[in-house]
């Protein structure tokens, strides 16, 4: 889910740089048009490399996919954190929130990875499964004032927010996605249950 722009990430990188001209066109590539969808001669051309040159950063296109998905994974955690990291739960939820409804955000890169490549052995796919396993975790210990069941209320929220990029990749940016009120509507059911369970 990680969804923040590579190319906002590499503002600061030299132009000049092969591997990173490379990166950005296969970033922007891969994330509009998918990953089976884009050739290497393509993402060659736009990036003004020859094949030589592109080899001998990447041995082979799949290389240049998993160096997508750690940069994507990457990027989200700075954003998460910079220029601070959130306080609370709720903090965090706006800054989802806030990106989920990003011009330039059409879904999430690691649920669009996973549907291209359903078999969850695949290693594309076990990168999405990672991914989605540390936003858990990292909801988990958002959570951690509240007396719940963690987990299972990060996974449950998890599924909001993901839900909010699936939203946006079937409908455009046309409407404003919310998460923040329904994530904090599953917290308060999970808050209920727990309660009626001490009666």
């Amino acid at each position: 889910m990680s969804v923040v722009c590579y190319g906002e990430l590499m503002k600061a990188s030299n132009k000049s740089n092969p591997r990173e001209r490379i990166l950005k066109v296969a970033d922007r590539l891969f994330y509009a048009e998918g990953v089976r969808a884009t050739g290497t001669e393509k993402i060659m051309s736009l990036a003004e490399v020859a094949k030589a040159t592109f080899y001998r950063h990447f041995e082979s296109k799949d290389a240049l996919v998993l160096a997508y998905l750690e940069n994507r994974d990457r990027a989200l955690w700075d954003y998460l954190s910079h220029p601070t990291p959130p306080k609370d739960l709720r903090e965090v939820l706006i800054k989802f929130e806030q990106m989920a409804n990003w011009p330039e955000i059409i879904g999430c890169p690691f649920l669009r990875i996973a549907s291209e490549f359903p078999d969850t052995a695949h290693p594309f796919h076990r990168l999405a499964i990672q991914h989605q396993n540390k936003i858990i975790d990292y909801l988990t210990d958002q959570l951690e004032p509240f007396a719940i069941d963690k987990r299972a209320a990060a996974a449950a929220i998890l599924s909001i927010i993901d839900g909010a990029f699936s939203i946006r990749m079937v409908y455009g940016n046309s409407n404003v996605i919310p998460i923040l009120s329904p994530a904090e509507a599953v917290l308060k059911s999970f808050q209920s249950v727990r309660t009626q369970r001490r009666r």
